[in-house]
């Protein structure tokens, strides 16, 4: 199988690249024997060093380079370049994409990839990591069974870098976990500062969401990574921490005509959520490639990228 990675930086080949972890596209392939891989980046002398690691092919020229040569082309540049390379992708009918998040900044560049998918053959992966994640593929049927009984009535996000960036992720995470796409209705902004990104800032807002209230706190000029989310329902709350590497599961039983205080269930709990991350996507985007399901998420990112454009504006 021919895998072609473009982009060479930290969730290409960089993040892993000293440590045993599995946490870039480059090792997460390179786990896979019957993967042959090629790399590019703008930085040659990158591209090579992370080729000579993986005893692999660097490209110097991606200009001269047949996309429908590969099996699979994985997508690690900056959000403003994925356009020109999903758009050839998808062109020369690639069968297997992965793209990192968000898509696009560009509503019209986004509308036309939605068009191009459409009409041809690939299937593409956005790498939303945590939908991919064997933890999360369980609390979406925790949740799907705790809906039967109990409502859910708020929705609390903490996060930092970028509202499109990165609370995106969180938008992503909860329409996976509870079946349901977001739409937020009776907006109301809160804080909007244009502290990592040019077009992208960190907004704070309120809003409801199917009866549900949702707060989101954009953690402005804050430099450390941080991502967090609150479930609360009638008698549960589920606490999504350390980036959604740990999942805390919290119960109140009832006493008399009472309910105690939230205890956590430490059974039903889950730690270490993220541990070799993107080698459980790549597994993922493979079984995808080898059954006959077309039941990739790149429209409903890019509907989800669409809605948070409408947003900001």
């Amino acid at each position: 199988m021919q895998v072609l990675i473009i982009g060479c930086g930290n969730i290409g080949a960089l993040y892993d690249y000293e440590n045993d972890s599995i946490l870039t596209h480059a090792k997460a392939f390179s786990k896979k024997s019957k993967c042959k891989l090629y790399f590019y980046d703008l930085n040659i002398l990158l591209a090579e060093k992370i080729a000579e690691r993986y005893k692999s092919v660097f490209l110097a020229d991606l200009n001269k380079v047949d996309f429908s040569e590969y099996d699979c082309i994985s997508i690690c540049t900056p959000t403003a370049t994925h356009f020109q390379f999903l758009k050839r992708a998808i062109e020369s009918n690639v069968k297997l994409i992965i793209c990192e998040k968000p898509v696009s900044s560009s509503e019209a560049e986004l509308l036309e990839l939605k068009k191009l998918y459409e009409n041809k053959k690939s299937k593409i992966i956005v790498n939303y990591i945590r939908r991919f994640q064997p933890s999360f593929n369980w609390l979406k049927k925790f949740i799907e069974d705790l809906l039967i009984s109990e409502k859910l009535t708020h929705v609390a996000i903490r996060y930092q870098r970028g509202f499109i960036n990165n609370c995106s992720h969180a938008f992503d995470l909860i329409s996976y976990l509870t079946s349901r796409p977001i739409d937020l209705r009776n907006l109301q902004k809160q804080n909007v500062v244009y502290d990592h990104f040019q077009n992208d800032p960190t907004l704070s807002l309120l809003a409801n969401w199917n009866d549900v209230n949702v707060n989101v706190l954009g953690l402005s000029n804050v430099h450390f990574s941080h991502f967090e989310i609150d479930l609360y329902f009638s008698t549960f709350k589920i606490a999504i921490k350390e980036s959604g590497d740990q999942i805390d599961i919290f119960e109140s039983e009832i006493h008399g005509n009472f309910l105690n205080p939230l205890k956590c269930n430490e059974k039903l709990s889950r730690k270490n959520c993220l541990k070799n991350y993107m080698l459980e996507v790549v597994d993922s985007a493979l079984n995808l490639l080898n059954s006959e399901s077309n039941a990739d998420n790149f429209i409903e990112s890019v509907n989800l990228n669409l809605l948070m454009l409408k947003y900001l504006n």
